[in-house]
Parts: C-alpha cells; structure tokens; sequence
C-alpha cells in the first residue's frame, strides 16, 4: 500500500490530522522547554568543571549519605552468629543501626550487596548468611 498523494486526500482527513496535530503542540512545546533546561544546565556544569566553584552547591545538588563502615561491612556485623536473616530483616537492621541512605529503594541495595559480595550465602529464599 503506497502513501497517498496530497491531491487524493479528503478535506475532512487533512482537518481531522490538522486537529491532531495541534492538539499535539502544547506536549510537544513542554517537552522542548524540558530540554532546552536540561542542555542550560549541562552547559552550565560544562562552564563549573573549570571554575573554582563548587559546582554541586551552585546547582543545588547535595554530596551523598556518608556511613562510617561500607553496607556490606555493615550487613556482615549483623549476620555474625546468625544463621540467617532476610532481605527485609537486614534492610531494618542496617537502618536502625544507623546506615544512611538516599535511595528510594535501599532494599533493592541490600539484595544486590548480599548477592554480589562473596562474604554471604544464600541459605534460603530470600534469606542469607554469612559464609563459613
């Protein structure tokens, strides 16, 4: 099926696409302004790398959560003696003991330390110990 000249196509087609199309706009002109704020901002952290600012502060960002010990050093003091805990006891445990975070997920953090570091075993679903 070929595409249609200009010529064989109904008035009430090319009005229907029109109202279409300008219904379209204002998403689109929002959508444009988003970026065109966002390449703003990356020319200005273009411009910050090399200026004596902080650039993070001059952009209102903060620095990351700063914990005394690493998440998985953390997990590991928790399991010690335990045969084994779950995801959601571990993620409690490391947030009562003080571990600070800004993820909206910390315990998707916790499962990927636990899977990730060679220190732990999975030793039931969802649950884990210590090795050795």
């Amino acid at each position: 099926m070929g595409k249609a000249t200009l010529g064989s196509v109904l008035l009430e087609d090319l009005k229907k696409e029109l109202r279409r199309r300008q219904a379209a706009l204002p998403a689109l002109i929002a959508r444009r302004d988003e970026l065109n704020r966002k390449i703003a901002e990356l020319e200005v952290l273009g411009h910050l790398v090399h200026a004596p600012v902080a650039w993070k502060s001059a952009l209102g960002r903060t620095s990351r959560a700063r914990n005394k010990l690493p998440l998985t050093q953390l997990l590991g003091k928790i399991l010690e003696g335990k045969p084994g805990q779950s995801v959601n006891e571990l993620t409690e445990a490391a947030l009562s003991a003080g571990y600070k975070s800004k993820s909206k997920d910390f315990k998707a953090l916790v499962t990927q330390a636990l899977y990730h570091d060679k220190r732990f075993k999975r030793v039931a679903r969802g649950k884990f110990a210590l090795k050795g």
